[in-house]
């Protein structure tokens, strides 16, 4: 996608530096930078400080980062690097399918080339899908979804490329149709915020930025056509492991008759998981619902308080919306049936 005219992806292979380069989502957006690095403990930091985010993002950012260890230091590869990126972050099972692919490959005695070689061609896979799922969502959109809402940050950002949620949205706008997008706000972390919004910007597309507690009564006003968010986490029965709130998202969509749907590439579903249930949900820190980081008048990045003092904090970072309050599931496959036999009670 474009950034003032000049195309990055969220993460990739720097060719005349022989690095692998993210863009740093901690700061957007106030500042875009990159950093390059040829040490794979940067990458494992980058997930785990969520500089890089968003499930096929991830995927990719381990890919590349085990690369580069069976590259410079195969002798710890399968007892310290492979461990170390499987526990940087629990939810999004991309992280997880990347790892069995490198490990693989290292296993196989693939040179140091070829596993360069080989995470390219896994982002490369990601982002084919990506633009798949736009086609497709496209279709469904454009008989009426010309108001989305959407959720946390499931653009390009967090999907190496093109996004998977705002896929099918960049497609029609590409194609010259008129569409308004509702952006949450996304608490705690600000993804929507943050992220989504300056996305959208970069891109032209009509946006307004909404309070979470604000989608509900807008839809209950009639001002959204459809709801699109992405996926950490697909369950074999359909269930889905998102940002939080979205499970809110979907009950609120189920009493005003709102079609929700969910977006996310193959990469993102876990076929040995049964259910909702099974799906690990990362506990994030306090510190997170009670302070904020912004830039002031001066354009320095601070960090200020927002809670009283003396008060915890609960800070789920997912949530699981159960198959039965999602319209559809889009991969770059088509629409997924689920098996149902499974099933997560919209209750539970």
């Amino acid at each position: 996608m474009l950034v003032e005219g000049v195309a990055h992806r969220a993460v990739e292979w720097h060719q005349g530096s022989g690095c692998v380069c993210w863009i740093d989502q901690r700061l957007l957006p106030f500042r875009f930078e990159k950093t390059f690095t040829q040490d794979p403990e940067d990458l494992a930091k980058a997930i785990e400080t969520m500089a890089v985010r968003g499930a096929p993002t991830i995927g990719a950012a381990a890919a590349y980062g085990l690369a580069l260890a069976g590259s410079f230091d195969r002798s710890c590869f399968f007892k310290y690097w492979l461990p170390r990126f499987r526990r940087t972050r629990p939810t999004a099972v991309n992280l997880f399918h990347a790892c069995d692919v490198l490990e693989q490959a290292v296993a196989e005695g693939l040179s140091g080339k070829q596993l360069i070689e080989l995470a390219n061609d896994y982002a490369d896979r990601e982002v084919r899908a990506n633009r798949r799922i736009g086609e497709i969502m496209a279709e469904y959109l454009a008989r009426g979804g010309q108001r989305i809402l959407t959720h946390c940050n499931a653009g390009w950002l967090a999907a190496v490329d093109w996004g998977t949620a705002t896929a099918g949205m960049y497609t029609l706008h590409r194609e010259g149709e008129r569409l308004h997008v509702w952006v949450d706000e996304t608490r705690p972390r600000l993804q929507g915020s943050r992220l989504t919004a300056w996305e959208m910007v970069q891109e032209g597309l009509s946006c307004a930025l909404l309070a979470d507690g604000a989608a509900a009564w807008m839809m209950s006003r009639g001002e959204v056509d459809a709801i699109v968010v992405g996926a950490d986490r697909i369950a074999r029965n359909g269930d889905v492991a998102n940002k939080i709130g979205t499970y809110a998202l979907s009950l609120a969509a189920s009493e005003h008759g709102i079609p929700m749907y969910v977006a996310a590439p193959s990469s993102t579903f876990d076929m040995k998981l049964g259910s909702g249930r099974a799906i690990p949900i990362e506990e994030r820190g306090e510190e997170e619902l009670l302070e904020v980081e912004g830039m002031d008048e001066h354009g320095s990045m601070r960090r200020v308080r927002l809670a009283a003092q003396g008060i915890g904090s609960c800070n789920p970072a997912f949530d699981v919306t159960p198959f039965q309050n999602v319209t559809a599931i889009i991969s770059e496959q088509g629409v997924f049936i689920p098996d149902t036999s499974e099933r997560l009670p919209a209750d539970d």
